[in-house]
């Protein structure tokens, strides 16, 4: 009997291992407002084609004091808002013709949704299964 139970006490002990290992790995590492507004940056110039680095650093200077402000946003009537007057401030920024494009990328689910949308693009489509 003790041999059993030797054997449960151990199994039960891995699973709790594995289960706290499981959660641990999963954990995203919060980024900095400097990472974030950085990141934001990096996918505006790609996607507008920016070459010009005054604009640039501009976008990265709009994007980090909004980047600094979400960390104070309590609720989403806030959050609305602050994505708003950025929009507004990017709209003053952009020629018309970036501020359409910018207007044209997927926004529903975020960054996310865009790289998944772009990713999506370069693989060849796969054929219905019967």
């Amino acid at each position: 009997m003790s041999y059993c139970l030797r054997i449960v006490l151990v199994l039960c002990l891995a699973a709790v291992g594995v289960l706290v290992h499981a959660q641990e790995s999963g954990s995203v590492p919060r980024r900095t407002a400097e990472e974030r507004a950085m990141k934001q940056t990096e996918m505006l110039v790609r996607d507008l084609d920016i070459h010009d680095s005054l604009l640039r650093d501009t976008l990265y200077r709009v994007h980090l004091r909004y980047a600094k402000s979400r960390e104070q946003v309590s609720n989403r009537a806030e959050a609305v808002e602050r994505m708003n007057r950025l929009l507004g401030e990017l709209k003053e920024i952009l020629s018309p013709q970036q501020f359409e494009r910018l207007q044209a990328i997927p926004r529903q689910q975020g960054a996310r949704a865009h790289r998944a949308d772009r990713d999506s693009l370069d693989q060849e489509p796969t054929p219905p299964q019967p």
